[in-house]
């Protein structure tokens, strides 16, 4: 029987995503050898894309902030334009 495509909630997301990283976490812990870990400096790989992650994130909200912000120039400028043909035609009528 299949469900319906309803919209999965943010709490059903976060287990998924927690259950994708601690299952595998758990069988690598329950599985441990006595192999050497690998001379490769994960902590510093690590670290190295969180930092990258962080310098796209906060460009991508720079990018987006200044979308906006051009986006909320443009409208007010049309609106300003409006007002002023508006102001302009009741002026030609009043003369009329």
């Amino acid at each position: 029987m299949a469900q319906s495509q309803k919209p999965v909630c943010a709490v059903c997301i976060r287990i998924r995503w927690f259950l994708l990283f601690a299952v595998p976490l758990v069988v690598l812990m329950g599985t441990q050898t006595d192999m050497q870990p690998p001379e490769i400096p994960l902590h510093e790989i690590v670290a190295q894309g969180i930092l990258l992650a962080l310098v796209v994130v906060l460009g991508w909200r720079i990018v987006e902030y200044r979308n906006e912000q051009k986006a909320l120039t443009r409208l007010l400028e049309q609106k300003r334009q409006r007002e002023e043909q508006r102001s302009s035609s009741e002026d030609a009528v009043e003369k009329h």
